[in-house]
This record gives structure tokens, sequence and C-alpha cells, in this order.
């Protein structure tokens, strides 16, 4: 009985000493948001990501026609690795034009 209780006691010792070793050696992951918005401010699409992963692969979302515009693009790039911030991605868009002009 004395053996098996010298036993207990040494694993309870180490598996406190492993967790306090874990503890000290735990990293803390940051997650920021990429939002991407339409002309209005309305959110198209929200991803959050941990900072510093790889973007190189990040697949842009889709954006919805809107009459009498052009899609133009996003008004930024997103970077290769996230960033330590959050990110709003807005759509551009310019106004389609088009002009008649009869000739006799």
């Amino acid at each position: 009985m004395k053996y098996l209780i010298i036993i207990l006691t040494v694993l309870l010792a180490a598996s406190l000493y492993t967790l306090e070793v874990s503890k000290a050696y735990a990293t803390n992951i940051e997650i920021y948001e990429i939002i991407f918005e339409d002309y209005d401010g309305d959110v198209i699409y929200r991803e959050y990501v941990a900072a510093g992963a790889d973007l190189s692969n990040f697949v842009l979302p889709e954006v919805e026609s809107r009459n009498g515009y052009l899609f133009m693009g996003w008004s930024a790039e997103l970077p290769e690795v996230m960033p330590f911030a959050n990110l709003v991605i807005v759509a551009e868009y310019m106004q389609a034009e088009m002009r008649v002009t009869a000739t006799t």
C-alpha cells in the first residue's frame, strides 16, 4: 500500500509538472477578419483567419451585378500573409454609359 501511494504521488507530480511546462510553451493565436463589402457597405463575405496565415490560395468572393455599373475589382489586393489586423475590402464599380448617336 505504501508503494502504491508513493507511485501515485510521483505520477501526480509528473502530471502537474507536464501541465505547467505546457502552459509555459503555449502560444496565443490571434484571429482577424477579412470582410468584403459591396458598394453600399453590405457585407458580401466574411472570413476569420489566423494572423500569419498564408493567403496565396484565398478565393475572392463573387459579386452580384449592379444595374448600370461594371464591376472593376476590389479596393485592395490581399497580402500573401494575413496581417495582425482586420481587412475591409470594398467592391469598386464604374458607371456604364452607352451613347447612341443617330446620323442622317
